[in-house]
């Protein structure tokens, strides 16, 4: 079995004043060297979802989870700061428009 880089153990997001989850129950693995795509309709809580493993989620949400771990870092309940160390080096995101997220002079 390849090494997992970043794991989500029912994922629960939550906006004030709504009585439904935007994001409810989402579990994942991602293996080394695996690629995954995250699919659905526009507000399904595709973009949530990958900002959750980024610890990037708005912060008037109320967010949930049995784990969220990148690399080695189980990063359920990590500070701000445990984040930062996490993003770029470990993990980070394109968004939706890559036209806008892709400079052809930068590696990625």
């Amino acid at each position: 079995m390849n090494r997992v880089v970043a794991e989500l153990s029912n994922l629960r997001i939550r906006f004030p004043g709504s009585d439904k989850d935007a994001v409810a129950g989402v579990s994942l693995t991602i293996g080394a060297g695996e690629c995954l795509a995250l699919v659905g309709e526009s507000g399904s809580g595709k973009t949530l979802t990958a900002l959750a493993l980024l610890g990037l989620v708005p912060s008037a949400a109320v967010v949930s989870a049995d784990r969220v771990a990148v690399g080695d870092t189980d990063a359920t309940s990590s500070s701000d700061r445990d984040w930062r160390s996490i993003r770029g080096r470990l993990a980070g995101l394109v968004s939706q428009d890559a036209l806008v997220s892709l400079d052809p002079l930068r590696r990625i």
